[in-house]
């Protein structure tokens, strides 16, 4: 498992403007979630929070790098959605109006076990 990564980075990039961003974070949204599963031994144990996960995309989609902004104080679920995500890539080609080559995404997921699935 990678190590978190320390506080904000000046490298992290928000990508696009407005309508762009937003609707290409959520197409990448939808296919990561597609791929997650609460992990047992955290659902079991009635463990939840957020993670914050920092992931490098190529302009063509292609995960560079996965990477643990923040933990989610569970390394059960900082794990699990590491795997997620790498497991959901490649993700659609970036829209020819984002700038950046590669591009980095800040991804916020919640686990909450009431819920059993990460959201």
């Amino acid at each position: 498992m990678p190590s978190p990564m320390p506080g904000p980075d000046p490298g992290d990039v928000l990508i696009g403007q407005g309508r762009q961003r937003n609707d290409y974070l959520s197409r990448v949204a939808r296919q990561i979630a597609q791929y997650r599963v609460y992990p047992a031994s955290a659902l079991s144990n009635n463990q939840g929070g957020r993670v914050v996960m920092r992931v490098t995309v190529a302009r063509s989609g292609q995960v560079l790098d996965v990477g643990i902004r923040t933990s989610s104080g569970w390394p059960a679920i900082d794990a699990a959605e590491v795997e997620t995500i790498r497991k959901a890539g490649p993700f659609p080609p970036l829209p020819s109006e984002m700038p950046g080559d590669p591009v980095v995404l800040v991804l916020p997921i919640t686990y909450n076990p009431a819920g059993s699935r990460g959201r």
